[in-house]
Parts: structure tokens; C-alpha cells; sequence
């Protein structure tokens, strides 16, 4: 599980730094945008967030939904994250004093559990213990 969740944390880095770096340039209208000076700032700010709440919010999400049929596991685990991505972007936004924060720590969330269910999906008939 935690090979998964390590490859889910490094896609979901990758994944929330491309997203935001395209938000960023469209806001901008793309006129003198360095898209990869900004792709590497935004992943030097992103990647410290999604591992140190992300990651283990993910893990406990798989905690608290482990017992549950799928369709209930997948709407439990899209609640615990997205309640907990709202939770961490209201908490920022009141220190930093922006309400985008609370946006773009929403679409993380959401990029971490598409990430991370689709791993579990595509590894779920693996019986290796590599992966789950």
C-alpha cells in the first residue's frame, strides 16, 4: 500500500503542479508566461503540502473506508478528501490572507483521489504485495 500511495503522492505532485501551471498561464492570458520556471516553482511549493497532508490523509481515507463496498468507499474516500483539502485551504487562506487558496487546495484534493483511486483500480487484481 505504501508503494502505492508513494507513486500516487509523485503523480498527484506532477498532476496538481501541470493543472495549476495551465491555470496560472490562462489567468496571465499566456503573454511573457515561463511555463517551466513556474512549473518548477509550483512543484517546490506543492510537493511539501501533498506529502506532509495529502499523503496522510489518503492513507487515513483507506483507514476509515477499508470495510466499505466500493461504491460507498469511493464516495466516503472523495468526502474525507475534499473535506479535508477545504479544511487545509481554509486554514492557508487565513494565514495568507487569499481565498484562491481554498481553490486550489479543493483541485489537489481531487487530483490526489483520482490519482489514487484510479492506482487502486488498475493494481486492485495484482495480488502482488508490491502494490496493495
Amino acid at each position: 500500500m505504501f508503494l502505492r500511495k508513494f507513486f500516487g503522492f509523485v503523480l498527484t505532485t506532477l498532476l496538481t503542479g501541470l493543472f495549476l501551471n495551465l491555470f496560472f498561464a490562462i489567468m496571465d492570458g499566456f503573454t511573457n508566461y515561463n511555463f517551466f520556471a513556474a512549473f518548477g516553482v509550483l512543484l517546490v511549493g506543492a510537493t511539501p503540502f501533498i506529502l506532509l497532508i495529502g499523503l496522510p490523509v489518503s492513507i487515513l481515507s483507506d483507514y476509515l473506508t477499508k470495510n466499505l463496498n466500493d461504491k460507498q468507499r469511493n464516495k466516503n474516500a472523495l468526502l474525507i478528501h475534499s473535506i479535508f483539502g477545504l479544511i487545509i485551504g481554509l486554514v492557508l487562506s487565513f494565514f495568507f490572507e487569499h481565498l484562491l487558496l481554498i481553490v486550489l487546495t479543493l483541485i489537489s484534493a481531487l487530483i490526489f483521489w483520482i490519482v489514487d483511486e484510479g492506482m487502486r483500480n488498475k493494481f486492485k487484481d495484482n495480488n502482488s504485495k508490491f502494490f496493495i
